[in-house]
């Protein structure tokens, strides 16, 4: 593919400069096309292995954040404050890593 070719020269014409954030290309290594690059990196591997091109992963965390919602409003349960831990916590406990809200 000559696009991809082009973008692979592109990345190691970087090797050339001794400070890689001046050069003309320094906006490949900015955040936002590092993030686009791994979306399309994670995209095609999903898809190679013939799964679906999103992550299911935050879809279930959304779902998580609905549900826990739903249940606030009618009982008292162990919930999930911390995803990172996702340590079921006695109503009333908050932690700085919450449940993402949709």
């Amino acid at each position: 593919h000559p696009e991809l070719l082009r973008e692979l020269e592109r990345t190691m014409a970087l090797l050339a400069f001794e400070v890689t954030g001046e050069s003309p290309l320094a906006e490949l290594l900015d955040f936002e096309h590092r993030q686009k690059t791994a979306n399309e990196l994670n995209a095609a591997l999903l898809a190679a292995h013939s799964q679906p091109r999103e992550p299911k992963l935050p879809a279930l965390l959304q779902l998580l954040a609905w549900t826990q919602d739903q249940l606030d409003e009618k009982v008292s349960y162990p919930r999930i404050n911390n995803i990172v831990s996702a340590v079921l916590e006695e109503e009333g406990k908050d932690t700085s890593a919450s449940t993402p809200r949709p």
